[in-house]
């Protein structure tokens, strides 16, 4: 890259606002760094999903096809980069750059990144060599072989170490009973690890100091309850009938409530206006309204009242500090098995490769080695002196060793482009951080940091996303050289018509709307990163409306309506219903399906149990395995299986075993499987279209399995019961969808009839986790309810932030489902009345209007609050159907044939150099000759490989550079002896004109519904001054001895003439060239001879 062409590509930031072309901004970027000279193998751009990848990488190579093709379409990309001089030519050799450099691009998710570091580097990360990437099952399988090692039993009894860890557990859920210990360990886990593993420091959980630093009050030890309880009677004074009641209710309940537990009633009631009047009361003087009337007391009992919310809180703080080192102890138990089991084996998950790559700073905390507390004690001190997780405890060695790693991968990188920013966590950000910063203060201008995102869509803050990165980094990077880098806003919609935008704005544009629902930082923010919108497509029709309904029931009523009156399939519109759950999802698709509405819930479906042909299945599978499970015998009894075992005389256990395990272990089980399936699809009804398509699904999750290599039984059944599919997307039902699922989607038509709920601040349940502003951990608590953490300013401030965080997360998502739609938006809440919750209706109702009015949308009628844009939208566009009566029956759900969902499809291996037949003697098999001339011949086809071009003069500085290195005298004299055949000159000749080598290159391809793979030894494209191939020679060595004493050249040629004919198809497809435009060569080194081999 020149130094003037670098000078455009300033470091970028850009906050894309919905449907403002993020995807657009993303390619065009990377389409200009090649077009400023940048190599392919240079950028690295990642996204969060291979799906997103994937479209990144198809839209940047259908750019440069459209421009490499059509002059038009160059110069309009030309114009869009900035180099309005462009031609098909050059986007043609941008796009053969793109193409040749494939296998080494680093272009996919930030894991598979991570992943691709940790391979390069493993022994710098105190890996032992290669490890395996744990998929979703595999760890799970690997969790549950570490529980059952953790309490395999001997001689029936458990020892000490395993009696500890239990009684970890019961300190960690405070003594609850389960007679599901397994499924409940299992839940405890899925719920706690990644905060054990954020922070396995045991100081950081449950410690007061810790969390209390300067002290706090509600542990006094002084305090005795019977003393304040008896205090507080005395000075009550006079009380009417009424609050008497009310304050022996609460004395009642004050001595049976334990730590724990909730409180009981009459001890709310109480104890929340003590906690509300907390000040006064510590002032000796408050007045309480106790059943409706004022009660002043007086300073006594102020005091007790005021020792017994002390003794209360801190009775709770205390149980919840005990419940959170026992949480700790649990994992530490547990994660001490896992680590020396599992991680030690080369077995990782892609979030321990994350940790891996974090700076030692931020993760190599201490992990136990085993599962009981050392003999250290509760100090730990003796403990952490034994532990270690991924490596030694941090020095300035192994910071350097890392910088030095770093040091290495920022030589490979120019460019970085980040996509979807505001959902990466700051552990994500820590590997980069790094090697982006060298590029930021690179002073050459040759290379760049772009990222894109939107923080007003950060909707994954409960997997750690962080949007506060997108502008802590963006003042970071320019405080240090201000301008450094550029912010840029894309606020102009390409999705939505001017209507839907102006809802947009109305809700999310009004500050101080937002300011009063929600005081604090969570307005704060949303109010200085928003910027109004506008539609970049004005001429859309289309209508935006805010209904109102009663309840759940007129709301569904509602949609129905809606969907009756627009007809969206009939008029050739997308549609999606956006809910908040996945079970509502399915429930309101079944609604809709009832009411003749082709629908389907987006949501994950359990293929091997929510159909009786997969239920049935595995119940044959498990029979097999396990002949004494009777429920699984009759259930294959009960089910069509019945008549297939009776065909083949399969009426017993034990036949049905032997041949089930016997197809299993030679087969696998796909092949199993399929021919159980195969017995059952004659008695399947004709119609039954989604028996069949379960039977596919089916069959390919089985093949997924069998990929793993195993046969375990157990494992398989466990897979399968796990195994979940996407339904196929589908423009004829509407979609039912969770708003989570709809973001990075866009429909014609959105409905969004489930927006109720809680507060918009609502924290999330789950352990407290206070981060430090380096977002290291502080503490972990088992949080109480918000009553006994209001008066702890410790407590109260931490709540303050995870609400502040929870609302900024749901205002986010209620933006996600606003800017979905492209003509029409239908938002229905049920009616906010005296509601004093601030949750999403309030914030519609205060920012739209709360006043009941009517809103026409075609020829119905509907209550609403608002609304915009032209009622009649839908009824210009034309309708396939016989209209309006017949909009039930032409959205009725299509009967589903055999072919209606194609299964996946599955193509045969096959390889080049495998498709050959002949004779070969018996003996070769077993003579050590053989594996030396394969040995050879590889090591031949290496040297060759080397050559670009030669003639007789240059063969000597060949011979030169091999002996240099040390390659065998008999390798060295094989290669020169075929440069120097004479008639094996042509191959090594530069041809006149524009021509292209390619040397051991390497392909996929498929053909005739075959996956082929092979490698190329030697092919010479010809290409016009326009870069088009005109034809091409494919070349391949072969190190057969023909003509001295073994198999003749005619032999070889039959031999291998498959082969060469699979060659010519696949560089005939690789070319673009017809295939009699592809010449094919067998040449023989050792003969020095070449043969034109023909079909």
């Amino acid at each position: 890259m020149t130094p003037a062409s670098a000078e455009s590509l300033r470091h970028v930031m850009i906050l894309a606002s919905a449907g403002s072309g993020k995807t657009y901004a993303l390619t065009n970027r990377f389409v200009e760094l090649l077009a400023a000279g940048a190599a392919p193998d240079r950028i690295v751009a990642l996204t969060f999903t291979r799906k997103a990848a994937g479209e990144f990488f198809d839209e940047i190579l259908r750019k440069l096809a459209r421009a490499a093709s059509d002059p038009a379409e160059a110069r309009r990309m030309g114009g869009d980069i900035g180099r309005a001089g462009m031609t098909p030519a050059d986007f043609l050799r941008l796009l053969r750059q793109m193409i040749d450099a494939m296998h080494r691009m680093k272009l996919g998710t930030l894991d598979s990144f991570f992943a691709r570091i940790a391979r390069t580097f493993p022994m710098e990360l105190g890996l032992a060599g290669e490890f395996e990437i744990l998929q979703e099952h595999a760890a799970r399988l690997e969790r549950q072989r570490v529980l059952r090692q953790m309490f395999a039993r001997a001689a029936g009894t458990l020892d000490a170490a395993q009696n500890e860890f239990i009684e970890a557990f019961k300190r960690a859920t405070f003594g609850a009973e389960e007679k599901q210990f397994g499924a409940r360990l299992d839940a405890f886990i899925d719920a706690h690890q990644e905060n054990y593993l954020a922070a396995p420091d045991r100081a950081c959980w449950g410690d007061p100091a810790r969390i209390w630093p300067d002290g706090a009050p509600w542990f006094a030890p002084e305090l005795k309850l019977a003393d304040a309880i008896r205090d507080l009677r005395a000075a009550l004074g006079e009380l009417t009938d009424g609050q008497r009641g009310r304050w022996e209710g609460f004395f009642a309940a004050l001595a049976e409530w334990a730590p724990g537990a909730p409180l009981p009633k009459p001890l709310e009631y109480v104890f929340a206006k003590a906690v509300e009047a907390w000040d006064d009361l510590c002032g000796g003087s408050v007045t309480l309204t106790i059943d409706r009337r004022k009660l002043t007391l007086a300073p006594g009992a102020c005091r007790a009242l005021h020792q017994i919310v002390q003794y209360v809180i801190g009775q709770e703080l205390r149980r919840r500090l005990e419940t959170t080192r026992g949480i700790y102890a649990v994992l530490r138990g547990y994660e001490a098995t896992y680590h020396a089991q599992v991680r030690r084996a080369g077995r990782l998950t892609f979030a321990d490769v994350q940790r891996l790559l974090q700076p030692v700073t931020l993760t190599r905390e201490p992990v136990p080695r085993t599962l009981a507390e050392p003999a250290g004690g509760e100090s730990g001190e003796d403990a952490d002196a034994q532990l270690d997780l991924f490596a030694p405890a941090p020095g300035e060695a192994e910071a350097e060793e890392r910088l030095f790693l770093d040091y290495r991968l920022d030589a490979e990188i120019d460019h970085w482009l980040l996509d979807e920013f505001q959902d990466t966590s700051f552990g994500q950000w820590s590997v980069l951080r790094n090697l982006i910063d060298e590029v930021v203060q690179d002073p050459s201008g040759r290379r760049s940091f772009f990222c894109v995102g939107d923080v007003k869509q950060a909707i994954y803050s409960w997997r750690e996303g962080d949007p506060r990165l997108f502008r802590e980094i963006f003042n970071h990077y320019n405080a240090a050289a201000p301008g450094a880098i550029a912010e840029r806003h894309l606020v102009a919609s390409w999705r939505s018509g001017p209507p839907l935008i102006e809802m947009v704005n109305t809700v999310f544009g009004a500050a101080e709307t937002l300011e009063e629902l929600f005081p604090g930082e969570a307005s704060r923010t949303w109010n200085r990163e928003w910027r109004a919108h506008e539609s970049a497509v004005p001429q859309r029709a289309g209508q935006a409306a805010l209904l109102v309904a009663a309840d759940e029931t007129e709301r569904w009523a509602a949609t129905r309506r809606l969907l009756e009156e627009i007809q969206p399939f009939a008029r050739g519109l997308t549609c999606a219903i956006l809910v908040q759950r996945n079970a509502t999802a399915a429930a309101l698709a079944d609604e809709l399906r009832r009411a003749g509405i082709a629908a389907l819930a987006e949501s994950d479906l359990q293929i091997a149990t929510d159909n009786p042909l997969g239920a049935a299945l595995l119940a044959l599978v498990q029979a097999a395995a396990h002949p004494g499970d009777t429920l699984a015998w009759e259930h294959v009894a009960m089910t069509p299986l019945a008549a297939v075992l009776a065909a083949h005389g399969l009426t017993t256990r034990e036949t049905l075993t032997r041949h089930v395990l016997a197809q299993i272990q030679e087969d696998g089980f796909e092949p199993a499987l399929a021919w159980w399936i195969a017995q059952l699809e004659p008695g399947l009804a004709a119609d039954d279209g989604f028996s069949r398509a379960r039977a596919r699904e089916l069959a390919a999750a089985a093949a997924e399995f069998d990929a793993t290599g195993s046969r375990d039984i157990g494992e398989f059944i466990a897979f399968m019961e796990r195994h979940t599919v996407r339904p196929p997307e589908s423009a004829a039902v509407v979609r039912v969808m969770t708003i989570h699922k709809s973001k990075g989607l866009g429909f014609d038509v959105v409905i969004l009839p489930d927006l109720e709920g809680t507060r918009i601040d609502q924290r999330r349940d789950g352990l407290a986790v206070q981060k430090a502003p380096d977002r290291s951990v502080a503490w972990v608590l088992d949080l109480p309810p918000r009553l006994f953490c209001e008066r702890d300013a410790v407590l109260s401030a931490h709540v303050r932030e995870a609400e502040a965080e929870a609302c900024y997360e749901s205002l986010s998502l209620v933006y996600v489902a606003l800017t979905r739609a492209k003509r029409a938006m239908y938002v229905i809440t049920e009616t906010v009345g005296r509601s004093t919750s601030r949750n999403v209706p309030m914030l519609l109702a205060k920012t739209l209007g709360a006043e009941p009015e009517a809103v026409r949308v075609g020829g119905a009628t509907f209550t609403g609050g608002w609304s915009s844009g032209d009622p009649d939208w839908h009824l210009a566009l034309p309708t396939a159907g016989a209209g309006p009566a017949a909009s039930a029956e032409a959205q009725r759900l299509p009967q589903l044939g055999d072919d209606a969902v194609p299964g996946t499809p599955r193509f045969v291996s096959r390889r080049p150099s495998g498709g050959g037949a002949g004779a070969l003697p018996a003996g070769l098999l077993f003579e050590l000759e053989a594996a030396d001339a394969r040995e050879f011949g590889t090591a031949l086809h290496a040297c060759l490989a080397e050559v670009e071009w030669a003639d007789a003069a240059g063969v000597g500085r060949w011979a030169a550079a091999w002996q240099a290195r040390g390659e065998p005298e008999e390798l060295i004299a094989a290669a020169t002896a075929a440069l120097r055949a004479p008639e094996l000159a042509p191959v090594w000749q530069c041809p006149d004109g524009l021509a292209e080598l390619w040397r051991e290159r390497s392909f996929e391809i498929v053909l005739d519904r075959a996956w082929v793979t092979g490698v190329f030894d030697r092919v010479v494209v010809r290409r016009d001054r326009d870069g088009r191939a005109t034809s091409a020679v494919v070349y391949d060595f072969k190190t057969d001895r023909v003509g001295e004493g073994g198999r003749d050249v005619a032999s070889a040629v039959r031999r291998y003439r498959e082969q060469l004919g699979l060659y010519r198809r696949v560089a005939a497809v690789l070319t673009a060239l017809p295939v009699e435009c592809v010449r094919c060569e067998l040449v023989f080194t050792a003969a020095g001879q070449r043969v034109t081999v023909t079909e």
